[in-house]
């Protein structure tokens, strides 16, 4: 039973986390902006934002360059499902998440927040990144 709270408190700050990263791309927040808001945060979400705040720039340059077709770009690409995608890119290298662990929260994510298929891109793009 124990074992069952644990992952529920775990799922809810991957959740609360990529809420957050949605925050902050929706709101366009500068890194100080988005640093000064996580006062009071666990160290698990704070190893998270402090390595979306200093990896941003890569982060997406990254997706890009895994992005293979010639009809979707990121430009394309529906802000919740950015929003996922970096959660799960952030989350798996800040805390050594592991790949399967990242991609399957993220699929579940978009199940939940974002378009029927969504989830499809989501695992191709993140299944090579990471």
């Amino acid at each position: 039973m124990q074992e069952n709270t644990q992952e529920k408190q775990q799922w809810k700050k991957r959740v609360d986390t990529f809420r957050y990263i949605f925050e902050c791309l929706s709101n366009n927040y500068s890194k100080e902006e988005i640093i000064k808001k996580t006062k009071n945060q666990d160290e698990y979400f704070l190893k998270t934002i402090e390595y979306f705040s200093t990896n941003f720039t890569n982060i997406v340059e990254k997706i890009k360059q895994n992005i293979n077709s010639s009809s979707w770009s990121w430009e394309r690409t529906k802000l919740v499902d950015k929003a996922i995608i970096i959660t799960a890119i952030c989350e798996s290298f800040a805390n050594s998440l592991e790949k399967k662990v990242s991609i399957d929260q993220a699929i579940v994510n978009a199940k939940n927040y974002s378009e029927k298929n969504s989830y499809k891109f989501i695992n191709a793009i993140l299944d090579k990144i990471l």
